[in-house]
């Protein structure tokens, strides 16, 4: 089976599902999909909605109810970010002992390939493998190591489980001396610095991948660049404007409109934007042309259901 990890709270759970069945239209063995889902609590019929889709395609799902009374004795201060931003850290206490190897997927992705092929990657003896967090030239060039973002993550949980993850990330995120921005994202790349295998970028397509494509940012392969637009495995839509909100100008968020249609939590084009004011709508005819020009370098867009 291929493990797939989840962290979702109710308010997510549209947005998981949308991950959900994206992945599994796109894949051709979909009955080896195992998804695991960690979560503080869901309604009853939430649970009911996620588990028949998984069904329905022949997958496999299981729904962890997580105790979250812990996270008010450690005292982190979890800013914009829910407790799902801390839950991946503790996947490993709740899967089962056959798991020994996960994908971890953040809820608010869209999956465009098959992650049969993210599975078979090789960890070359790390516990992670990750794509680069992609930023400007200018923040690039002021880390001082490699960093990952954690939005996609292919883990070998027995040697996470013996790295003493979710102890280890704690500890860090409670040192007042660190300078923390992203949480887990901070925390693991603190555990793994230098020890984590690089995955191709089209594993994690963010937003900053359009203006390394306009503006050729010079710590970036021009032609890998292109190609990953071309042909994206997984969308991260990072930031704090997702595809579901009415301000959205990524060139993708249609095709992730698309996907909800296929779950019980629909959402189409018209209705996300409808919220829109005079000056939202003129702000968006102004950036339409961009958002159609980079729209056109993807070819699944050219071929995805209207």
């Amino acid at each position: 089976m291929i493990n797939i990890v989840l962290c979702s709270d109710e308010n997510y759970a549209a947005y998981c599902a949308v991950v959900i069945v994206s992945a599994l239209e796109n894949t051709q063995t979909p009955e080896q999909f195992h998804f695991h889902l960690i979560t503080p609590q869901f309604e009853s019929q939430t649970k009911e909605k996620l588990e028949t889709l998984v069904m329905s395609y022949g997958g496999q799902i299981t729904i962890y109810e997580a105790d979250t009374t812990f996270f008010s004795e450690i005292n982190i201060d979890l800013g914009r970010f829910g407790i799902g931003a801390l839950l991946r850290l503790f996947m490993d206490r709740y899967l089962p002992e056959s798991c020994e190897k996960v994908i971890y997927l953040d809820c608010d992705l869209l999956i465009l390939d098959d992650l049969t092929k993210l599975w078979r990657c090789d960890l070359k003896g790390n516990a992670v493998g990750a794509v680069s967090d992609l930023c400007s030239p200018t923040a690039f060039a002021k880390r001082e190591s490699p960093y990952f973002n954690s939005g996609v993550l292919l883990i070998d949980i027995l040697k996470w489980k013996s790295d003493d993850v979710s102890h280890r990330a704690v500890s860090f995120l409670r040192d007042a001396s660190h300078d923390i921005k992203y949480l887990d994202q901070d925390a693991l790349n603190h555990l793994y610095c230098h020890q984590w295998t690089e995955l191709n970028l089209r594993w994690n397509v963010q937003p900053a991948i359009y203006s390394a494509h306009d503006k050729g940012f010079d710590y970036l392969d021009t032609h890998e660049v292109s190609t990953v637009i071309a042909k994206p495995a997984i969308i991260h839509f990072i930031g704090s404007v997702k595809p579901w909100h009415a301000q959205c100008t990524h060139p993708l968020q249609d095709i992730f409109l698309y996907f909800s249609t296929l779950t019980d939590w629909p959402m189409t084009p018209s209705q996300v934007r409808e919220p829109l004011d005079w000056a939202g709508k003129f702000a968006r005819l102004l950036k339409l042309p961009k958002i159609i020009r980079r729209r056109k370098l993807t070819q699944y867009f050219a071929k995805s259901p209207k």
